[in-house]
Parts: C-alpha cells; structure tokens; sequence
C-alpha cells in the first residue's frame, strides 16, 4: 500500500452491508490503480480488512487502513449511535472528514446512522436547511434526480426550493445539462391541486428564477419530462421504492411459467434495460446533498460492482467540488 497523501482521499466502510469486506474491499479495490486521481481509506476492524487485502494485489495501490474498534448495528438508534460510537467506521469516518483527512465517505452499512452522523459531524452547508437524498432514476428519455427520497418526511414549502436549487446544481455539474428544468412530484397538473406544501411550493417554485416544468403526476414521472424532480422525504421515498418494485415485478413476470416463447421473448429489451441501468448497482448509492461534504449511501446488499459505482460517484462529486457549487447556490 502506497502513500496517499497527495490525493483526495475516499473513505469507505468495509464493514457496512450485508456482506462485509469480502464484498465492499474487491469493490473499491476494481477499479483503484497506482495512477488513479484518488486514493482509498478502509474503515473498519483492521484483521479483517487486512485478511482481504491479501486476497489482492494491493501492496502498490494507493489504500490504507484505519482501524476501528465499534460497530454500529441496523437497528441501533442513529442518535445513540453517533454519541456513544465514535471509533465505528461512519462516525470515525466523517469526522475525518470534517477535519479534512479524508474528502468523501462512502457506507453500505445503517442509512440512519449515515444521515445523522453527516448531519451532526460535517454540518450543514450554508444556506442549506434541510440536507436531502438524491437518487438518480432512469426514465424512458433521460436519467433524472429525485430528491428528497427519504431524508425529510415532513417539509416547508421552502425546503423543496431548496432541493430543487441543489437538484439544478447536480443536474448541471453530474450530468451535463446547461439549463436544468425542475418539476414537483404531485397528484395533478394544475397549480391549484395537492395538499397546502404543494400549493405553496408551487407558488415559490414559479418564482425562484429556476426553470420550473410544473407539477410531475405520477404516471409521467417514468417518461422524463423534467430533470430534477422535488417532494417531501415521505412521497420521494414511497415513489423510489414503488419505481424500483414496479422493476422488480417486470423481472419476476418475465420468469412465469405460463409465458409463451414469444412473450417471453418480448420481456428480453426491457428486462436488458433494467438491467443495465435501473439497478442500485449502477448508481452506486444514494447521495446526501446539503451537507458539508461528500456522503454517499450505498445499499444493503451492495455488490462489488455498487460499491465500485459507489466510490465512482464519490470521486466525481470530489472532482466537480459538488458541496461548494451547491452552497454558492443557496449564497
């Protein structure tokens, strides 16, 4: 293992997720060379990590380790954890970064205590009330962000501005796009329909300068019509989950017994495109936008292949300095 020093550092919990580092080390390792822009921390109890980097060829890449003696369980309470916790790979981890050791963090482990110890250990950014989760959701015409999925269930109108102003700036920075179009996620078209956040929202998105689509229903949200999609934490997440059932149930239909050749012949492009792009593989994990820093949630039951994806995005928000863009915004 090399020096790391004189790179940006990515800090990834080897011990979060259902498999552990037999899993998240190869992951992070796939696509790390002597060359690479960015250099990884492991986190996590240092026997086990290190067992798995001997499996490797690892002794000229850019890796360390840093040993921890805790853990925080799925089910333990994030607050708890975060105060009586501190050597456990997340809150050691993002308190290295907040004091700048590392530039990102990366965990499959508890999605509870990932927000709490982002929130708690970097702080939010300036201007940024509510911190939310962004998920990248394949649509029929372009890829587009979905935020909050799950951070805030209950919202001000002025926080989905919020979202929507850090939604713009991804969009921009991540994807390409020089003038993103932001829609809210609501039961109707009209202004005038929804509860009183939707109204309300409406309103201040008509006004907030962005380029505001209008209201998304849900059965066009799957065709793309916007790039940044906003909700409260409650609606993002019921509709994440929802889009990523609605996948699952295409792939289980597809395996029926009761199909003919050609039906299921039919199944064969749309399954290839979940496949290829409508996978937490592909994206990685979810990312915390609001925060003052880099924090990337990564499923459960991330592969090798999630957690290379993982450590991709992390590298490409350190490269594009996403929380500075983000903060300028809210400046």
């Amino acid at each position: 293992m090399s020096e790391t020093s004189a790179r940006p550092v990515i800090a990834v919990d080897a011990m979060g997720g259902d498999h552990g580092p037999e899993t998240v080390v190869p992951g992070a390792l796939a696509n790390l060379t002597t060359d690479s822009p960015y250099a990884i921390a492991f986190y996590g109890r240092k026997d086990a990590v290190a067992a798995v980097l001997a499996e490797h060829t690892a002794t000229d890449l850019p890796v360390t380790v840093v040993p921890c003696t805790q853990d925080i369980a799925m089910g333990e309470s994030p607050a708890s954890a975060i105060r009586n916790r501190p050597d456990s790979p997340i809150v050691k981890a993002m308190t290295d970064q907040k004091a700048g050791k590392v530039q990102a963090v990366i965990s499959a482990g508890s999605t509870g205590a990932m927000v709490a110890a982002s929130l708690i250990v970097l702080g939010r950014l300036p201007g940024v009330d509510r911190p939310a989760i962004a998920t990248v959701i394949p649509t029929a015409r372009q890829d587009i962000l979905l935020l909050d999925a799950g951070a805030n269930v209950q919202c001000k109108p002025e926080h989905l501005v919020s979202f929507a102003r850090m939604g713009v700036v991804f969009a921009r920075e991540m994807f390409g796009r020089p003038a993103p179009t932001v829609g809210q996620l609501n039961i109707g078209g009209e202004p005038g329909k929804g509860n009183e956040l939707t109204t309300a929202a409406y309103a201040l998105l008509a006004e907030s300068g962005l380029d505001f689509h209008g209201n998304v229903e849900g059965n066009e949200f799957m065709l793309g019509p916007c790039d940044v999609v906003v909700a409260d934490g409650f609606t993002g997440n019921n509709t994440l989950k929802l889009v990523e059932g609605f996948a699952r149930f295409l792939a289980e239909l597809a395996g029926r017994d009761d199909l003919s050749d050609a039906e299921r012949a039919g199944f064969r492009p749309v399954l290839g495109f979940l496949q290829r792009k409508f996978s937490y593989e592909v994206a990685g994990g979810a990312m915390l936008l609001g925060v003052d820093g880099v924090s990337i949630i990564s499923h459960g039951r991330s592969s090798e292949a999630a957690i290379a994806n993982a450590v991709r995005v992390a590298w490409e928000q350190i490269h594009a300095e996403l929380p500075a863009r983000i903060a300028a915004a809210h400046s």
